[in-house]
């Protein structure tokens, strides 16, 4: 196995937090096939050690490790229950997942919860996806556009994915179209990235919010759910005067918490739901 010293980081809590579908618990470590390959990852104290089917892979890059903790904690923290989400994962990192694989997961997490949602990503990449031999066992990455074509909607909803199926398959012809491109959203700012994303076939404010932050990188995405929606009217007075508009509620997120919001929110995300 190789191996990377990491500073604070913590491999359960960036991958047990609900951020990423491509990442799957292995024995004491997790697996990700859907990066062109396949990874093993396990930590142990300060170490990572990591395991691939064929190249190096950059985990500096996957986990944001220079991303500079500290000072995204010192600039979000606003009062106690920010101080105890922080306190409760200090080491979560938010995750760097590629493009379609996030996009297509979060389409099927509308309004379904976490099991369901690997069940029905796990089915999509053992019917359309690349398979790899890896270890002694076999695993499927998430399909490409191209592989992904060859699903019908009868075909998608065949498991599980009700409605959702439509949405993915919409979207997909909206990106093989070139309507919509991976590289084009990376030269966006984040506003209009997310205005672009809009315009897939069942992508809301909130799903692009999830690709905006956990796959292109715009720290200050704020996606806002049942349990972001409490945890924020319980403990801030930052949605009291914005109405019920989702994009007025993100846009005064993002003003209160600044350039890393996104983080402020997994960090409040993760507690809600595991730490009290």
């Amino acid at each position: 196995m190789r191996s990377l010293e990491v500073d604070r980081f913590s491999l359960v809590d960036t991958l047990e937090c609900g951020q990423t579908f491509s990442w799957v618990k292995d024995g004491n470590g997790y697996i990700n096939a859907d990066i062109g390959q396949v990874v093993f990852v396990e930590q142990r104290g300060n170490m990572l050690y990591y395991e691939t089917s064929h190249d190096d892979v950059d985990l500096v890059s996957l986990f944001r490790l220079g991303d500079p903790l500290d000072e995204i904690q010192r600039e979000i923290s606003r009062d106690g229950i920010m101080k105890a989400s922080i306190e409760f994962a200090p080491d979560l990192r938010i995750i760097n997942d590629p493009f379609f694989p996030t996009l297509v997961s979060f389409l099927c997490s509308v309004w379904k919860n976490i099991p369901t949602i690997q069940g029905m990503t796990r089915g999509i990449r053992q019917q359309w996806g690349t398979s790899y031999e890896f270890r002694g066992n076999t695993y499927y990455g998430m399909p490409t556009p191209e592989q992904l074509s060859e699903a019908t909607v009868k075909d998608l909803k065949k498991l599980g994915l009700a409605w959702r199926a439509d949405f993915i398959s919409k979207s997909n012809e909206s990106i093989l179209e070139g309507e919509v491109s991976e590289t084009s959203l990376r030269l966006m700012n984040y506003a209009d990235a997310h205005k672009q994303l809009r315009k897939l076939h069942g992508v809301g404010n909130k799903v692009a919010d999830c690709v905006c932050l956990f796959s292109l990188g715009f720290l200050e995405a704020f996606p806002i759910d049942v349990w972001i929606e409490r945890v924020i009217q319980e403990h801030y007075d930052v949605f009291s005067d914005v109405g019920k508009s989702y994009s007025k509620k993100s846009e005064a997120a993002r003003r209160y918490f600044g350039r890393y919001a996104g983080y402020a929110q997994e960090y409040l995300y993760h507690y809600s739901r595991c730490g009290v």
